[in-house]
């Protein structure tokens, strides 16, 4: 019985760290006709040892550990971009990019998601990872 707890944890530790692209992850799109959506999460200490997953129109296509970012190209359009119960909204337009940051707030659920100004997205950036 305590071999089999011991192992159950184990496991769930595991899929709690795993990170990265799903098979979901948006890739067949013609980037000269759409928009490019560019997701950070911070490097803030609290909530480090997990990945959040972020989701493009209620599916998930990638988890996100502290410190880490993904860019991807969606079609025009009104996207939603969001983790968890945490969404936000934007309508996309060819040849523009939106910057979106995750970051840790005091509420019940711990994070929260925003729209950023591309200067401060760039910024971002510059202090995270890429997720290949």
């Amino acid at each position: 019985m305590k071999k089999d707890l011991v192992i159950l944890t184990l496991v769930l530790l595991l899929a709690a760290c795993a990170h990265g692209k799903t098979e979901n992850f948006p890739a067949d799109v013609d980037t000269a006709d759409a928009a490019e959506i560019i997701i950070i999460r911070n490097n803030n200490l609290f909530g480090w040892g997990f990945s959040l997953d972020v989701t493009v129109d209620e599916i998930v296509i990638a988890r996100l550990r502290s410190g880490e970012h993904i860019s991807f190209w969606v079609e025009p359009g009104f996207h939603t971009v969001g983790i968890s119960k945490k969404r936000a909204t934007v309508p996309c337009v060819q040849g523009q990019k939106y910057y979106f940051l995750i970051s840790v707030q005091y509420t019940d659920f711990g994070f929260e998601i925003e729209r950023i100004s591309n200067p401060k997205g760039e910024h971002w950036i510059s202090k995270t990872k890429p997720v290949e």
